[in-house]
């Protein structure tokens, strides 16, 4: 895989993946005394979602529009339903402990959503048949 020969919503796709992988060295959760990251919060089954787009990616291989939408709004759905459910009660206080690291992922995710959308307009702009 040469970087540059990628178009820009397969390097957007190979960056989130990236970015959505060092996520996990962050800390996920953040509750002052106890401090967690992104492994021991087991968030790499959420980084399944990015294989297909990333697999597709880094061979130059058309990324299905479909499937991919499908991984990358489910990676962004699923991280904002794994920071809400991050919420605890301390004090009678109703606190959200989810950390820098969750929001990068979903920044991560938020990215993979935009370079499949560009990669799947690059593709049906090639396709296009011509009269």
């Amino acid at each position: 895989m040469n970087f540059r020969e990628l178009d820009s919503g397969s390097k957007m796709v190979v960056v989130a993946t990236a970015v959505a992988f060092l996520s996990l060295f962050f800390n996920w959760i953040d509750a002052g005394i106890v401090a967690v990251n992104g492994f021991q919060q087991q968030g790499y089954l959420f980084l399944l979602l990015f294989l297909y787009p990333f697999a597709q990616a880094i061979q130059n291989k058309r990324i299905n529009k479909t499937i991919g939408l499908i991984c990358s709004v489910l990676s962004i759905v699923g991280i904002i339903g794994f920071m809400m459910s991050k919420t605890i009660e301390i004090f009678g206080k109703s606190i959200n402990v989810a950390s820098t690291g969750m929001y990068i992922f979903l920044i991560a995710g938020i990215l993979l959503f935009w370079g499949v959308v560009k990669h799947a307009k690059k593709e049906s702009i090639v396709s296009t048949p011509e009269n």
